[in-house]
């Protein structure tokens, strides 16, 4: 049966003695683990955050690791290989058999970060990318697309529809349908929902019951709070590091605990505490009756709120960017000693709020006001009551944010500066601002990592370390957006900890979050932004029990406690976040154009560009000029359209004739002198030239190329000019990274006003800046990288294409029509003794 006509079977997934080292990392992230999935099992991977998880995961999609001899039967344990980033590979990684090498195609492979996985601008273009690296028929693959979009919830989303208007629940799911799409035998799925709010995780989760119950594919799923997952899971897979080696950098991956989810998560030996693992709620209780203790009691004794003036107040505050408001006539109080959530759906414009509050966006209208006491507060005197129009010195000691990435607020190379930062920028001294420091990193727990960069600790550390950089400045107000993203139970409950206790010591606290724990948990109050077309997805669902408060809850205490916060709830109605429909977009505002190969518009650009180089004289540029213009409107354009299409030629053609025309060369008739400016009959005609050269340069090459989807380019470069796969969509992808990273940018920005940076010179600034943009960029490169891999790009087997890109005689007469115009431009040129060779 040809593999392309049938679903993807079921395969078998082995690691023998396998370990993987990170470079320039000292210990092996995973070592020596034996491991083996048969096919079809659905696997829950469980394990402390650090324990190499996702490393695992990589290893198995064949993105990590080097391959080894395939003649060799027996794996020296010992034995490393080092593969061509500089990472140390130990074992081996089967599928059904054979090494994860030789099974392209048979694995899917899902991450956390869905922007990171959205390759090309279009939406099908990314579903489809994984069957052309398959190299699928054609006509198969977008049958596929459809069918793993109509699996995922997609089906009613436009092909042509661009990935910049998806939602984040929305493009997860795209993330999946693209890995469905290649029919994988091995579904690997890396907290594919630890992003997403409450009604996207089930969404997603439905979709993945639905495909395995359709092909029967094997699943690894990787995912610290799995209740959503646990109807469909036959086997639970428990990781830790063999306690008996005392050499901490020689410690095994082993198996903890292998069994049926009923087996482990009721097994009185294992203490899913200290591992950090989170029960599933349906086994609390009966852990508990099993063992006589539920998920430990509840975290920390809370703090009395504070009532009285708020600190901070909105008034008829309308939210939003870029001048569109989202969200209008918000009135809101905020009070000492009191946590605040904002809680919503992906993209209803939590962040947004959360970032005017702290004064990080300027309000569309109304205002943000703080109180005389936060006013007064700060080390530097603030002169106005809105947080909008301090400085970053004055908003720093005030107010103090922490983004959901932490990587986007580090500035300095080491964690005690880090934390340093905020002191000193506020006006401590060196010794005071170091004493604070170390003061916090012990409370923090990060003291043993004083002396490290900030870009090397483990995801939970990094967060840590961002809110204690944050405390540094003793700010009145803090604002944590997703403060327990992607934590294991251990680090969540040190996490809830440390706000529970700054609301003991009198601060506003207010956190955006989707984590419905967390918020049960601290108590807090809750302002849920819904859109108008939906009735509000948040509920404090009583059935749902508190991590650690198990024993409270049954006993009714929680219980009453969960019913008198409900009293305590805000609704804010916010845009309706309705399905967009967009128009294919047209390659040509000319149909003749659009008709063109892309890479014959481009090739005929250039034929007809820089033959008009050769002479700087006016009469061949006017007649170059009147001919495309012609052309031009023969196939379609208007002469308002062009002018429209190339309106920067315009602005900058007179401004060159302009210097030409002061500055040129001298020649015949004097016209005008003052200075060292001299205006003559030959400086003059160089002027008319440059800027007619400019027009009949410009105007074709904009007119021609506007409108190419990149994608079709890329696809044309690689059918049509045969230029290699690798570097033609690798440059392709990296072009939609852009516009992440000018989200980036805007987010480093915010970040330095917030931490006290944002007021020192400007120049002085940008190179900081811009080195932490590149770190990011790295990061977001490599993540990118291993997402096309993962679909199978950069092997050396044949690529089929979903789009065809041909070539047809039309595209060869545009190519004669671009030289001919140059050359009889150049010709009249000669003719009538105008021409110039490069202007001599």
């Amino acid at each position: 049966m040809n593999q392309n006509d049938s679903l993807g079977l079921p395969a078998a997934l082995e690691f023998k003695s396998w370990g993987y080292k990170h470079a320039s990392r000292p210990d092996f992230a995973v070592s020596g683990l034996n491991l083996k999935i048969d096919a079809g099992q659905r696997v829950l991977l469980l394990g402390a955050s650090g324990i190499g998880k996702s490393t695992i995961l990589q290893g198995a999609a064949g993105i990590l690791g080097a391959a080894w001899d395939e003649t060799v039967d027996v794996v020296d344990h010992d034995a490393t290989v080092e593969d061509a980033d500089g990472g140390q590979t130990q074992g081996r990684i089967l599928i059904d058999g054979h090494s994860v090498r030789q099974a392209q195609g048979q694995v899917g492979l899902v991450l956390q970060d869905p922007d990171a996985q959205a390759i090309f601008q279009r939406v099908g273009d990314n579903v489809a990318f994984g069957p052309e690296n398959m190299d699928v028929p054609r006509e198969q693959i977008w049958q596929r697309v459809r069918e793993s979009m109509e699996a995922v919830g997609l089906s009613d989303i436009q092909l042509h529809r661009s990935t910049t208007h998806l939602s984040g629940g929305q493009m997860q799911r795209l993330a999946l349908a693209g890995a469905l799409a290649m029919r994988p035998g091995i579904l690997l799925l890396d907290e594919p929902t630890a992003n997403l709010d409450p009604s996207g995780l089930e969404q997603i989760a439905g979709a993945v019951q639905q495909v395995l119950d359709q092909q029967g594919s094997t699943m690894v799923l990787v995912e610290h709070r799995a209740q959503a997952w646990m109807d469909m899971i036959d086997r639970v897979v428990v990781l830790g590091c063999d306690q008996g080696k005392t050499d901490e950098h020689d410690r095994k991956t082993v198996v903890v605990a292998d069994g049926s989810p009923d087996q482990v998560f009721i097994d009185s030996h294992i203490d899913f505490a200290e591992l950090g693992i989170w029960v599933p709620e349906r086994y609390v209780q009966r852990a508990k009756n099993h063992t006589g203790v539920g998920q430990n009691r509840c975290v920390s004794q809370l703090g009395e709120s504070v009532e009285g003036a708020p600190i901070l107040s909105t008034r008829d505050l309308a939210v939003g960017r870029d001048g569109a408001s989202i969200a209008t006539g918000i009135d809101l109080d905020f009070y000492s000693g009191r946590i605040t959530a904002l809680v919503g759906d992906n993209g209803a414009g939590k962040s947004t709020l959360a970032m005017t509050l702290a004064g990080l966006l300027e309000p569309v209208s109304g205002y943000v006001e703080a109180s005389e006491v936060l006013v007064e507060s700060g080390a530097e005197q603030a002169r106005s009551s809105h947080p909008f129009e301090w400085n970053s010195r004055q908003l720093a000691s005030r107010i103090s944010y922490v983004f959901q990435n932490p990587e986007h607020q580090f500035v300095r190379g080491s964690v005690l500066e880090e934390v340093m930062v905020a002191p000193l920028r506020t006006g401590m001294d060196q010794k005071a601002a170091e004493e604070r420091a170390q003061r916090l990193l012990e409370r923090f727990k990060l003291s043993q990592y004083s002396s490290a960069n900030p870009y090397t600790l483990s995801g939970g550390e990094k967060r840590r370390l961002t809110v204690a950089s944050a405390l540094a400045a003793a700010p009145r107000v803090l604002i944590l957006d997703e403060p327990t993203f992607g934590q294991d139970r251990v680090t969540w409950n040190r996490m809830v900890q440390l706000i529970a206790g700054l609301q003991a010591d009198g601060v506003c606290v207010i956190i955006v979050t989707h984590d419905r724990e967390l918020v049960r948990a601290l108590d807090a109050r809750v302002v849920e932004l819904i859109p108008q077309d939906s009735s509000g997805t948040w509920e404090r669902q009583e059935s749902a029990v508190v991590p650690d408060a198990s024993e409270a809850y049954s006993n009714g205490s929680l219980k009453e406690a969960v019913q008198d916060s409900c009293e305590k709830e805000t609704r804010i109605s916010v845009q309706a976040m309705a399905e967009r429909v967009e128009d294919p977009r047209p390659a040509s505002h000319s149909a003749y154009i659009a008709s063109i190969n892309p890479a014959f518009r481009l090739i005929g650009s250039f034929v007809l560009a820089l033959p008009l180089f050769s002479s700087l004289d006016w009469l061949s540029a006017l007649t170059a000029l009147f001919i495309e213009i012609v052309l031009l409107m023969f196939a379609g354009f208007t002469p308002w359209r062009i002018v429209r299409s190339a309106w920067p030629l315009f602005v900058g053609a007179p401004g060159s004739a302009l210097a030409v025309l002061l500055y040129g060369k001298e020649g015949g008739v004097q016209l005008w002198h003052w200075g060292l400016i001299t205006v003559s009959e030959r400086s003059a005609l160089l002027a008319c030239a440059t800027a007619l050269r400019i027009l009949a340069i410009g105007i074709p090459a904009i007119v021609v190329m506007l409108g190419i989807d990149a994608t079709d380019l890329a696809d044309s470069f690689s059918q049509v000019l045969h230029l290699p796969d690798r570097f033609v969509y690798g440059g392709l992808a990296g072009l939609r990274l852009f516009s992440v990273l000018r989200d980036d940018w805007a987010s480093l920005t915010a970040s330095r006003r917030s931490r006290g940076l944002g007021d020192d010179n400007k120049v002085k600034t940008f190179f900081p800046q811009a080195f932490a943009l590149l770190v990011l960029s790295i990061r977001r490169s490599t993540t990118l990288a291993e997402a096309m891999e993962a679909r199978g790009f950069g092997s050396s087997e044949p690529r089929s294409h979903a789009r065809p890109s041909t070539v047809k005689h039309r595209d060869y007469v545009f190519l004669l029509i671009c030289l001919v115009v140059p050359l009889v431009s150049l010709g009249v040129a000669w003719l009538r003794g105008t021409f110039a060779f490069f202007g001599n």
